[in-house]
């Protein structure tokens, strides 16, 4: 079902975003360090569909097709947030340790809801605080591309009038083509599955 209502969504999303298309490849294959271009024709399907520009944690720009090549493990949060969003990070960190050595061989992303208090400054402090390594990707976008990435990964998100969110808590695992593979919601939630099918989508060639 969730494959069948992320298909029906792109038909009309990826229309919208694409007069928004932000960086080419290149641009962020030259502006990050380490960023490849696309080695492969990305499926229709893909989150990396999307065409929308956000920012990393270094204030680089960032598409989401730039992920291509590894499975990522994605969670929505904002800094300001003092028990969920922390609490979440600390699951997808659990993930990570579980894999050892081999976690160089998957993406680590956060993604914020807030687009207006978590700058690239704000989400690399975040990032120091909660002892997130080289591996790990946060980002900030504007709204529209921030409510199109929380549709496409059926993250609830609802904004206060004190400038928080409600949310729902979702860690989402996609394969090394961006395709939606597995969820699991909770805080401090077992995550024996997701580690399994990471671990698999790894093996993959």
């Amino acid at each position: 079902m969730k494959k069948i209502i992320t298909g029906i969504l792109f038909s009309a999303l990826i229309v919208s975003c694409s007069q928004n298309s932000g960086s080419s490849a290149k641009e962020v294959k030259a502006a990050i360090p380490g960023a490849t271009e696309l080695k492969q024709p990305i499926p229709q399907e893909s989150i990396f569909q999307l065409k929308d520009s956000f920012e990393t944690q270094d204030d680089k720009p960032f598409t989401l097709a730039m992920l291509q090549g590894k499975p990522t493990v994605v969670g929505m949060i904002f800094t300001h947030c003092t028990y969920a969003c922390p609490r979440l990070t600390a699951d997808i960190q659990h993930i990570a340790k579980s894999l050892k050595e081999d976690r160089d061989k998957v993406n680590f992303v956060l993604v914020s809801f807030d687009a207006a208090r978590d700058t690239a400054a704000r989400l690399k402090e975040f990032a120091e605080n909660m002892h997130l390594d080289k591996n790990w990707i946060l980002l900030h976008g504007d709204e529209d591309a921030v409510r199109t990435l929380s549709v496409l990964l059926g993250v609830q998100f609802e904004k206060d009038a004190n400038g928080d969110f409600s949310h729902s808590n979702l860690v989402s695992l996609l394969d090394k083509q961006g395709v939606f593979q597995y969820q699991k919601e909770g805080l401090e939630a077992d995550h024996a599955e997701t580690i399994n099918r990471l671990k698999k989508l790894m093996a993959q060639n």
